[in-house]
């Protein structure tokens, strides 16, 4: 065979290689230039699920499409398990971080327990939470959320009387105030006090046991049955 011949044959081969394993797409970039290395970037790693003979091969949850490249696959290989690491961690810490922010919300919510009945301003309790909230609270969940209670109009007089308060805790300001619907989960104060007398009141008297009668007996009874058995110990000796 000619050397000629064996040149064609060789690319032949190549080219159709290429064209049948996808290299060669029409709508694609040219295969091995910059947008073409960009399109591949996002193939993601693993074995492709591919279909044959009427089955999913493997049965389960796979990437398809045309495989990774080798370069991609040794890029994989030699970081692994990043940048998926990095991607999980900073998703749980978006989570973390939703679950600390909802929290903070029900903190500095000034509940309808916090405010008079009749005149919508804050008793004593409602002042103290507040204060906490101005002053202790981390700076970035630093906003007082008023409970709307029954009515519109019940949140906006809430939140006047607000106001008014956190003008004499921070004369600055600097605090927001938002009113939201809320629906405080808990119990009443006179509950929970009522419930711990009844613990209290359950509660047994301390008793003090006696270690003592038979032991003691028992204890004598010993010590008396070792002198009658050293007396004739010592009774048996004298007989010697």
């Amino acid at each position: 065979m000619s050397r000629s011949r064996w040149n064609r044959w060789l690319w032949s081969g190549l080219a159709l290689q290429a064209l049948s394993s996808g290299v060669l797409v029409a709508g694609e970039p040219a295969a091995y230039s910059d947008e073409w290395w960009a399109l591949r970037t996002q193939d993601p790693p693993g074995t492709r699920q591919v279909e044959k003979h009427g089955k999913l091969w493997p049965p389960f949850a796979r990437p398809q499409g045309p495989k990774q490249h080798w370069v991609h696959k040794y890029h994989h290989a030699h970081y692994w398990p990043y940048p998926y690491a990095a991607e999980d961690a900073s998703y749980v810490r978006t989570v973390w971080n939703q679950q600390a922010s909802a929290g903070y919300v029900s903190a500095t919510t000034l509940h309808d327990y916090h405010f008079e009945a009749d005149t919508h301003g804050l008793n004593s309790v409602g002042r103290d939470h507040l204060l906490w909230i101005a002053q202790f609270a981390p700076p970035q969940y630093r906003t007082v959320y008023v409970a709307q209670g029954g009515s519109v109009a019940t949140g906006q007089a809430r939140a006047s009387q607000v106001e008014l308060a956190l003008r004499e805790i921070l004369p600055e300001g600097g605090v927001p105030i938002v009113v939201r619907p809320d629906r405080f989960q808990g119990r009443p104060g006179q509950e929970i006090d009522r419930l711990r007398e009844m613990e209290l009141q359950a509660i047994q008297p301390p008793r003090l046991f006696t270690i003592g009668g038979g032991g003691s007996g028992a204890a004598s009874g010993g010590s008396s049955g070792q002198s009658s058995a050293g007396g004739t110990s010592g009774g048996a000796s004298n007989i010697r």
